[in-house]
């Protein structure tokens, strides 16, 4: 007999409680030990709890029960949702479907969940006592892995006579399966394999299988296959990245490797390209680390062994390496010590044979920094030790600063009173500075750097410094800086050089008469000595500045006012005679050609710390006047006027040295900066005046320009720098009226809104994210023969972007530019992409350096391995960027 009840008339199984009885209780003794009560060996060990949202029926007689609308059925950690299911508690199977909704179309299909396993299906059964099920239509969900199985079979705890590991977890079999990484309802790829096993949280294996592209079997066909799909990072092979063919090298896989997660902080790959026609290999190492609130990183390093070709057909092996490391602290990781920096080393142009982008093709100068600092918190001094070095791609040019350290204090006021009383005296404001520093350097190239020549050309040095100054009003509107600074530098190798006679004579037949030249009275040799060798260096000033505002007002027009602050400077500087020969800084020694000549040179030439300023007594009287310009301008919007910089800090000075017997006047220089059309052209602008006349060789002579010519000042030279950066975005903006931001700094402009996330208002809209730099030099000078030469120092024009032809197109121009003065392109770059969904598509084309990749990829992911690359890569010889 069937009973049909709706949901709120029937409760869940587990709440249903007999009514109270009305017969006494009876005595304790009379009551069953629980540990007494037999349970069938079929009944299931937790209550299976069950819910309907339209109706239920229970079926007495067959012992089941149906659910009808968004009906769901609980036990232990199962769920299983469905629009229909049926529960028979006899056998403890359940099994689930969907129904058809008001369109007649089929819906409410069963979700089966056990803890964070989930999976869907058209129709299945389960089995609440074995744990086994039978799935039909499956789509389920392993990481970022999505199977479709036609028909699967469902084992809760593996199955009997299984290895230990394998009876905790879940085992999924299925037939006629495709696993994918796509997420559309009809996968647009997929490897598709008759005996599938899914192990959740662990890995896929499949039997003989095909790839399927669009429901269509491809002919690439595999055996079998294992794929790991672990729920946490697990070691396993990294699949290359791009199949390559290079036409000296022939072909090769790049970036193929194996992944070591190392803990819970750091992981670890280990990649390598590999070329086996032609015996050209690499290895590099990856390592990323990261603490919380801590530290976080990464380490690069690369070695390669390349076959190249000479320029004469020579086949040479030419080996490089990189090595690359950036630490960054975490602000909160500790109070007063710090630590981080990044370190760029390469050898041999690494980069550039490695990568064909712009950035890393075109970058000449690599520079590198780590620093550790240290404060004590009370103190009124701090510890600081770091590594910098530099390094040129072109010159092959290296120098490493490796350790510095310094110690240094902050400001000291040793006369101000603890307790004061009344007005500050003016000695209280005296501040003393001491700086303490060491530092080794090596001067090498990127060829040489490993070898011992290095270390036995290393400089070592230290160096004290001290300073004392104070400031204070004169007259109410002038500050008096009075200061003195002093040197203190420590070498432990200076160098010496000697005259070592040896006539050297060319002889010439002129007309068949002999004559005899002397090319060379000898030679001069340098040599190292050891020892401690100290120089000292000894300065005072006293300077004196103010400001000078003026203004103009209007009461009408655009321009509402004009500003003009000058700010000049005048001081005397002190320094004693370095070249005195008691000090023995500076000794002389005998010219190789000109026997009357003698050339003085600095026994600390070459010194991590320089040397002593190559000069008599000092005792000079420098000026400057800087100039800012500022107008204020009346606004189209509101009432509120804005100010805006005409020119900025147009600079002029000089100096004039009493202590010298000759050539007292300096050279009078002008520089100054300008911004126009809101900050996107930045001018700037630098010149030099001398009120000395020259001889016929172009050296100054003790003859004011005045005295010769009746002019005040001789031209000298001057260069005008124009530097243009703007975008699409700050065009329209122009044109429309609008006041965009000025912007002071051309880098830290915000990138404009990608077209993804804008509308688009016209054609212009294409090319919104698109920056222009233009960059232009002149220069005026006059050459020793006394003639004006002008010429184009730069002029060149790039253009960098991207352009969103629809929301899958995408058109890129890595970079672009073409050099006036060279009369070429400067490493154009272009390419162009497509997003199919779960697959990238794309091109990228190097003409000038003849490199191109054409790519069909899956995104990346547990897939990533499948792609069909085609490309060539950078044609390596002997001598190129040089």
């Amino acid at each position: 007999m069937a009973v049909a009840l709706s949901a709120q008339q029937f409760p869940p199984a587990d709440s249903l409680r007999a009514p109270a009885d009305s017969i006494p209780p009876l005595p304790d003794s009379l009551f069953l030990n629980a540990n007494d009560i037999l349970f069938s060996k079929d009944s299931l060990d937790a209550p299976v709890e069950y819910d309907a949202r339209d109706s239920m029926i229970l079926d007495i007689a067959e012992q089941k029960v149906y659910l009808y609308g968004e009906a769901i059925v609980k036990y232990t950690t199962i769920t299983l949702k469905a629009d229909f299911i049926v529960y028979d508690w006899k056998t403890s199977i359940v099994t689930a479907e969907g129904l058809p909704d008001s369109t007649g179309r089929m819906a409410g299909f069963p979700e089966f969940t056990e803890g964070e396993q989930t999976f869907n299906a058209k129709r299945m059964r389960y089995n609440f006592q074995s744990g086994k099920g039978m799935v039909y239509d499956v789509t389920s969900q392993q990481n970022d892995i999505i199977i479709h199985g036609e028909r699967s079979k469902f084992v809760r705890g593996g199955v009997p006579g299984a290895e230990e590991e394998e009876q905790a977890r879940d085992v999924i079999y299925s037939h006629n399966g495709l696993f994918t990484t796509c997420t559309a309802e009809h996968p647009h790829f997929g490897i598709r394999s008759k005996k599938m096993k899914i192990i959740p949280e662990k890995s896929v294996i499949v039997g003989p299988s095909h790839l399927e592209i669009m429901g269509v079997p491809t002919p690439a066909w595999l055996p079998f296959g294992f794929f790991p799909i672990p729920g946490g990072k697990q070691t396993g092979l990294l699949f290359p990245n791009d199949y390559d063919y290079n036409p000296q090298w022939g072909f090769g896989l790049r970036d193929i490797g194996w992944y070591f997660p190392l803990g819970e902080h750091l992981n670890l790959q280990l990649r390598s390209n590999i070329y086996p026609f032609s015996g050209t290999w690499g290895i590099s190492t990856i390592a990323d680390y990261r603490k919380r609130y801590k530290f976080s990183g990464g380490l690069t390093v690369n070695y390669d062994s390349q076959v190249a070709e000479a320029a004469d057909g020579a086949v040479n092996r030419i080996k490089s390496f990189g090595f690359n490391w950036r630490h960054n602290q975490d602000r909160a990781a500790h109070p007063s010590r710090t630590f981080g920096g990044s370190v760029n080393v390469q050898t041999n142009n690494n980069q550039r044979f490695r990568r064909n982008d712009a950035q890393n093709v075109l970058q000449t100068q690599l520079n590198s920094s780590l620093s550790y600092n240290k404060t004590y918190p009370g103190k009124p001094y701090s510890f600081n030790a770091s590594f910098t070095h530099s390094q040129n791609a072109l010159t092959r040019e290296m120098v490493i600063n490796f350790p510095n350290v310094q110690f240094l204090t902050q400001a000291l006021y040793p006369f101000k009173r603890k307790e004061r009383i009344g007005k500050e005296r003016w000695y209280e404001s005296i501040v003393m500075r001491y700086t303490g520093e060491a530092s080794n350097r090596f001067n090498t190239t990127d060829t040489t750097l490993f070898s011992s020549q290095t270390l036995e050309n290393a400089q070592f040095g230290v160096r004290h410094t001290a300073s004392a100054g104070t400031s204070f009003k004169v007259l109410k509107f002038f500050n008096l800086n009075p200061g003195v600074n002093y040197n203190e530098v420590w070498y432990l190798r200076t160098i010496n050089r000697e005259f070592i006679p040896g006539l050297e004579i060319d002889t010439i037949i002129d007309q068949g008469v002999e004559r005899y030249d002397t090319i060379r009275l000898g030679r001069i040799e340098q040599m190292r000595q050891s020892g401690f060798a100290p120089w000292r260096s000894f300065s005072a000033s006293l300077s004196l500045t103010t400001q000078v505002f003026g203004t103009m007002r209007f009461k009408s027009g655009f321009i509402r006012g004009l500003r003009h602050v000058m700010k000049p400077s005048v001081s005397l500087n002190y320094s004693p005679n370095y070249l005195n020969p008691n000090l023995g800084y500076f000794p002389m020694v005998q010219d190789s050609v000109n026997a009357e000549l003698m050339r003085i040179y600095s026994i600390f030439e070459g010194g991590v710390y320089g040397s002593p300023p190559q000069s008599g007594r000092q005792m000079g009287l420098s000026y400057s006047l800087n100039n800012i310009f500022e107008a204020k301008l009346r606004s189209r919007k509101d009432t509120v006027d804005r100010k805006i910089k005409l020119f900025d800090n147009l600079i002029v000075n000089g100096s004039y040295n009493f202590a010298a017997d000759s050539l007292k006047f300096s050279e009078l220089s002008a520089s100054g900066t300008a911004r126009f059309f809101k900050g996107m052209t930045t001018f700037g602008m630098g010149a030099a005046f001398d009120p000395y006349i020259t001889d016929e060789d172009g050296r100054r002579i003790n003859t004011t320009v005045w005295a010769d010519r009746r002019q005040p000042l001789r031209f000298v030279q001057a260069n005008f720098r124009f530097n243009t950066s703007i975008t699409v975005g700050k065009i329209r903006e122009m044109f429309q009226g609008k006041i965009p931001e000025v912007i002071d700094d051309l880098r830290a402009q915000q990138p404009a809104p990608t077209p993804a996330t804008r509308k688009e208002e016209d054609f212009l809209s294409l090319f919104e994210n698109f920056n222009l730099n233009h960059n232009l030099v002149f220069d005026w000078r006059y050459g020793i023969d006394g003639v004006l030469s002008f010429r184009t120092v730069t002029n060149s024009i790039n253009v960098q972007g991207s352009i969103k032809l629809t929301p899958n197109w995408n058109i890129n121009v890595g970079n672009f530019g073409y050099d006036f003065q060279l009369k070429g392109l400067s490493f154009p770059s272009f390419g162009f992409s497509r997003d199919l969904h779960c697959w990238d598509m794309g091109f990228n084309w190097q003409p000038t350096r003849g490199t191109y990749n054409f790519y069909i990829a899956v995104k990346p992911g547990t897939l990533e391995f499948i792609n069909f690359p085609y490309q060539q890569n950078n044609p390596f010889t002997t001598g190129a960027f040089r």
